[in-house]
C-alpha cells in the first residue's frame, strides 16, 4: 500500500501569488531534453497550498506544438492538450525526460502530503485528497484485504463529495464498497484528520 512520491523538477524561480499576508507561494521548474533529436521540456508548477503539475510540452519558436499534463505530478500523464500524439507516446517521451532529469540530479521528490490511513479487522484503507491546479478535486479510496490474497482495489471519488463514481483498479461492487469508504470518512472526521467543507470531504494536510 506505498504511496507513489511525487515527482518534480526542481525550482529554478518562486513566485507569489495574490495579496495579503497569507499569499501562496508557487515554485517553478523546468528541464530541457533531447528525444529522437527533438527537443522537450518538462515544467513543473507546485504550489504551496494545491497539488502541483507537470507538462511534458515541445515548441517551436513561440508556437507550442506539444502539451500534456501530469495533473498530479505522480510521473503518468493524464491528458493531451495540444498535439497529435497518443498518450501511450507521450508517456515514453515523458519517462525518458524524467530519467535524464534524475541522472542530472535535478528531481525532488515530495511525500504525498493528503493520506489517511486506517484498519479494520477486514481490511487496510487508504484515502487520499487530490486538490489540484488543473482539474477538479477528488479523492481516491483503496481496500486491501487482510484475510485474502487480493489485489488493491480502488476508487474514486470524483467530485469529493462523498460517493464513489468508479472503480480505478481492482474489482468490486461500488455500492458495497460505498459503507466502506463512508465509514472511512466518518473516521477521519472523528479523528480530525478529515475535513467536511461545504459537502466536500479533504484529507488534512500534515495531521
Amino acid at each position: 500500500m506505498k504511496i507513489k512520491d511525487v515527482v518534480c523538477i526542481m525550482g529554478i524561480s518562486t513566485i507569489i501569488l495574490g495579496c495579503g499576508t497569507t499569499r501562496p507561494k508557487v515554485e517553478l521548474g523546468k528541464f530541457s531534453f533531447e528525444y529522437d533529436g527533438k527537443r522537450y521540456d518538462i515544467k513543473c508548477v507546485t504550489p504551496t497550498s494545491q497539488e502541483g503539475y507537470n507538462l511534458l510540452i515541445q515548441e517551436e519558436g513561440k508556437k507550442i506544438l506539444l502539451k500534456v499534463v501530469d495533473k498530479e505530478q505522480d510521473g503518468f500523464l493524464d491528458e493531451v492538450r495540444v498535439g497529435h500524439i497518443s498518450l501511450e507516446k507521450a508517456q515514453e517521451i515523458y519517462r525518458e525526460g524524467i530519467t535524464a532529469a534524475k541522472k542530472k540530479g535535478v528531481v525532488k521528490k515530495r511525500t504525498f502530503a493528503r493520506v489517511y490511513r486506517t484498519s479494520d479487522s477486514l481490511n487496510d484503507y487508504i484515502l487520499r485528497s487530490y486538490i489540484l491546479v488543473i482539474g477538479e478535486d477528488y479523492n481516491k479510496f483503496s481496500i486491501l484485504k487482510k484475510q485474502e490474497n487480493e489485489d488493491e482495489i480502488v476508487f474514486i471519488d470524483l467530485d469529493a463529495d462523498g460517493s464513489l463514481d468508479k472503480i480505478e483498479r481492482g474489482v468490486g461492487n461500488l455500492e458495497q464498497y460505498q459503507s466502506f469508504y463512508q465509514k472511512v470518512l466518518d473516521n477521519g472526521l472523528s479523528e480530525r484528520k478529515v475535513v467536511k467543507t461545504k459537502g466536500v470531504y479533504h484529507v488534512v494536510v500534515g495531521y
